[in-house]
């Protein structure tokens, strides 16, 4: 697996390099870290405890333009932890990776090959996802305000996982794209991906994330994840096995790019 890995991204590199000359790169990053504390003495006659939680993000974006090509590969990273009367709990845990090469054969209308990783930190590589789809994509709109992308294909699924088993299914991927800029001081975006196994039905992930600038060194963040996936719930039968996660933060930011 990670000599496909391995291979797929040195493909896309390869390909990526034969483009023109005149391409250029548009690169984006944002990184977030929120803390939060209370400690009271032994004879504190309130109800308070001890709490501490905090969780920092990192969101990596470029993408490479030529005549001919484009070439967008993300990366986010989300780790937090909070401890309150002597239990652990971990907030938030993700490690998303993304490439997407395409070429433009028309104006809107691209033949693309994809890469996608999905993973966590607290235990690394376990359980993980990989993605290789190719098809056509299409622009929807592409402005300074917002873009809107949808591409669909043939797609290969693999889920190491040592508490449920590995998986390895094929079937067909589609994707939607949203992205909304405003000024410096707003930025939504929205990924819907359905994949569609042959053997076992459909699986659903859609991410949404709000970002407010609220000072120069201050961002709050809004986020909506749905999961309907097969390989995270045992017994999966739509709407019961749905999962979502709501979460908000507010804490220092600084812009990479």
């Amino acid at each position: 697996m990670r000599k496909l890995i391995i291979g797929i991204l040195l493909f896309t590199a390869a390909t990526a390099a034969r483009a023109q000359s005149s391409a250029t790169w548009k690169t984006s990053g944002i990184f977030t870290w929120g803390y939060n504390q209370t400690d009271v003495s032994r004879n504190w006659t309130g109800k308070e405890t001890f709490v501490r939680s905090w969780q920092l993000g990192l969101t990596l974006t470029a993408e490479r333009i030529s005549e001919k090509t484009n070439w967008t590969t993300s990366f986010q990273e989300k780790y937090g932890e909070s401890q309150a009367a002597g239990i652990h709990s971990i907030l938030t845990d993700m490690i998303e990776f993304n490439t997407v090469w395409s070429y433009k054969f028309y104006e809107y209308l691209q033949p693309y090959a994809s890469f996608y990783l999905l993973t966590q930190n607290d235990v690394f590589w376990d359980p993980i996802t990989y993605m290789e789809s190719a098809g056509l994509s299409f622009t929807v709109f592409d402005n300074k305000l917002h873009t809107l992308k949808t591409r669909a294909g043939a797609a290969a699924r693999q889920v190491d996982n040592s508490l449920m088993g590995n998986q390895r299914e094929t079937g067909a991927e589609a994707v939607a794209n949203y992205t909304l800029q405003y000024l410096k001081v707003l930025k939504f975006t929205s990924e819907a991906r359905v994949f569609e196994t042959f053997a076992h039905g459909e699986n659903l992930q859609w991410q949404n994330r709000l970002f407010l600038k609220t000072g120069p060194w201050f961002t709050t963040e809004l986020g909506y994840i749905v999961y309907f996936d097969n390989s995270r719930i045992p017994a999966h039968s739509w709407p019961n096995d749905v999962e979502t996660m709501f979460y908000a933060s507010l804490g220092l930011s600084f812009n990479l790019f």
